[in-house]
């Protein structure tokens, strides 16, 4: 125990010295005592110390009577104190009696030895209540948990400041409030609490207690809303990570399947009898288009969509979409285009940028059936302060705004959801607005929404600004450029269907093709060296070794010989450059593909650095 310390304030020498001696020997106390021969020095040490209590003789050299007890209660008005007087009558002790503070008082000619230990025994268990008291109280105070205690009335008898941060309101403002909450004693039950509008939860947990001598109930209440919102936010995540992985890895197979499809339906298009099947191969086609732009939704969603990142400028983007928008909008909806002079350019795909803009704009057109007006709004914005998921800096600012029907608050949380939807079955996927989401995510952006019932809907898409100039994209093929050679080409890909139409597509324009099934295959025919290669055209995803390790292998061992990557689902970013697509330096060609497409790539891979050395591979090494 840390011994009591008391003040003794007497300006006679043996009368301190015969007091400490009493104090000393209380035998079941351990007290220190501090001395002090007149008013102002004892002023001067409650001043710089802590004490738990005060032997006072009211006859000093600077002050005497009730004047002394005033002006030490002035500098410390909760101590307690004990008069040790003389009886000469100075002093009227009636009023000594009742001041605050006074919890006895002994004469000097009345035994004080007998007396002093019990008038001091009696004022530090005064001192060891207080003591605990102010510990409680500062423990409770300081408590980062709302700590409440109402009456067995259920009237408000004290608060912490957390309970105080909790209910948005002051101390005062709870002075006979009346609060009960349905909770068995010693268990935790969740609550809600209205603050100024907001709707916070809470753990909470009630415990009998005594407050002010009378029985009553302690509340502890821990705030539950941020945690509750971050584990919705996890389990979301979670959720949309697994339908993430379930999507991509659907829209991988599908991709394979249409790209299949797509490369034979433009060879029976392209075959010799023109009057045979073609309208039944350009239907075949159309769909395969119509199948593409799902699993590009699938695969966007699931951050598996292979993109093509470059510097772009959004402003053109819009501004390039305005006719489509025109044909995709109804003539009652009103389009208007608000762009700032020197808009800043950003990194993405222009491609999925178009996409997040048609999304927008057909959710926009299925509310406002009776028309309105869609508006795109582009300017620059600083940040001065972090905005969600943003850091404070310079972003290009995308405001999207209807004036249609409005979105119901209780489901603005769901609406970047997979497959959440409120339109009728049939109507809608419920995979645009969650696919436009991933886009943004996905280029370092942000994108939020506000909307109220019959006050239309905004849709805000904040992006990074990107250093650098905007990248111009090359013109595409022309549909009857001559792309033919003679060239050995390996085809490696795990699909077989889609090896063979690619084999198909290459051997039908004169060039010599060999297959396998996967990297390591692959890597055992080019050791073999039995065939002149001179192009290897992989697929990125297979078993045993990927389309990536083919490449390292390649680079390191056969320099020389080009390389062409396919995939339509992949981990790895797409970077243009040139006007060429590559994954890590390597052309690629994204699934599912034009035969074209597939011809001119090869056709300009060989002419740029496999033609000049048509016999790398077979003389590499050896004889």
């Amino acid at each position: 125990m840390t011994p009591y310390r008391l003040l003794l304030v007497e300006d006679n020498a043996a009368d301190a010295d015969l007091a400490i001696e009493w104090i000393t020997g209380i035998l079941d106390l351990e007290v220190e005592v501090e001395t002090a021969v007149n008013l102002s020095g004892a002023t001067e040490k409650l001043a710089s110390r802590t004490f738990d209590g005060v032997v006072l003789d009211l006859n000093l050299p600077d002050s005497t009577g009730v004047e002394t007890l005033d002006r030490l209660h002035d500098v410390a008005p909760e101590l307690p104190i004990i008069v040790c007087s003389g009886l000469n009558g100075s002093v009227d002790m009636s009023e000594v009696r009742t001041f605050s503070g006074v919890v006895d008082i002994i004469f000097k000619d009345d035994d004080p030895a007998r007396l002093m230990a019990h008038s001091i025994r009696s004022m530090l268990r005064r001192a060891a209540v207080a003591w605990k008291h102010d510990q409680f109280l500062s423990l409770v105070t300081a408590m980062p948990d709302a700590v409440v205690v109402w009456d067995r009335e259920g009237v408000v008898q004290f608060v912490n400041p957390a309970a105080q941060a909790l209910f948005g309101r002051k101390a005062e403002e709870f002075e006979g409030e009346l609060m009960s909450f349905a909770v068995e004693e010693g268990s935790s039950s969740d609550v809600e609490i209205l603050r100024r509008g907001e709707r916070r939860t809470a753990e909470l947990r009630v415990t009998d207690c005594i407050w002010n001598r009378r029985p009553a109930f302690l509340a502890m209440m821990h705030d539950t809303t941020e945690e509750k919102r971050l584990a919705e936010q996890l389990r979301q995540t979670q959720k949309m990570e697994a339908l993430g992985l379930l999507a991509g890895g659907v829209a991988h197979d599908i991709n394979n399947l249409l790209l299949v499809m797509l490369l034979y339906a433009d060879i029976i298009r392209k075959a010799n009898r023109p009057d045979v099947f073609q309208t039944e191969a350009a239907e075949i086609v159309q769909a395969v288009e119509r199948a593409q732009a799902l699993t590009r939704q699938l695969l966007t969603f699931s951050r598996r969509q292979p993109v093509q990142m470059a510097v772009i400028s959004i402003a053109d983007v819009v501004t390039g979409m305005h006719s489509m928008l025109r044909r995709v909008l109804p003539a009652n909806i009103e389009i208007a285009t608000l762009v700032d002079e020197n808009c800043w350019p950003v990194v993405g795909d222009s491609g999925q940028i178009e996409q997040v803009l048609m999304n927008l704009a057909l959710n926009a057109r299925d509310a406002m059936g009776d028309g309105g007006s869609f508006t795109i709004a582009i300017r620059n914005q600083r940040l001065s302060r972090a905005f969600g998921t943003l850091e404070p800096g310079e972003y290009l600012s995308l405001k999207v705004t209807d004036t249609g029907a409005g979105i119901p608050e209780d489901i603005q949380a769901r609406i970047f959801e997979p497959f959440f939807t409120t339109k009728a079955r049939g109507q809608g996927t419920g995979l645009g607005l969650a696919t436009s989401y991933a886009i943004i995510n996905q280029i370092g952006g942000e994108i939020t929404v506000q909307s109220a019932i019959g006050a239309g809907t905004t849709f805000t898409i904040l992006v990074p600004r990107a250093s650098g100039e905007v990248a111009r994209a090359a013109a595409p093929p022309g549909e009857r450029a001559d792309f033919a050679g003679s060239e050995t080409v390996l085809v490696v890909d795990d699909d077989q269907a889609v090896a063979r139409a690619a084999s198909r597509i290459l051997s039908g324009s004169g060039y010599r093709v060999v297959l396998a099934t996967n990297g390591m295959e692959a890597q055992k025919r080019l050791e073999k060296r039995g065939e002149a290669i001179q192009l290897v055209l992989s697929d990125v995803v297979m078993p045993l070794m990927g389309g990536l390790e083919l490449a390292e292998y390649v680079e390191r061992e056969l320099p020389d010989l080009p390389m062409i990557l396919m995939t339509g689902y992949s981990d790895h970013p797409i970077t243009r450059q040139d006007g060429e697509s590559t994954i890590k330096g390597v052309p690629v060609l994204l699934k599912p593909f034009r035969p074209q497409e597939l011809l001119k790539m090869v056709r300009e891979v060989l002419n740029e650095r496999g033609s000049a050395h048509p016999g790398a591979v077979a003389a590499a090494g050896g004889p």
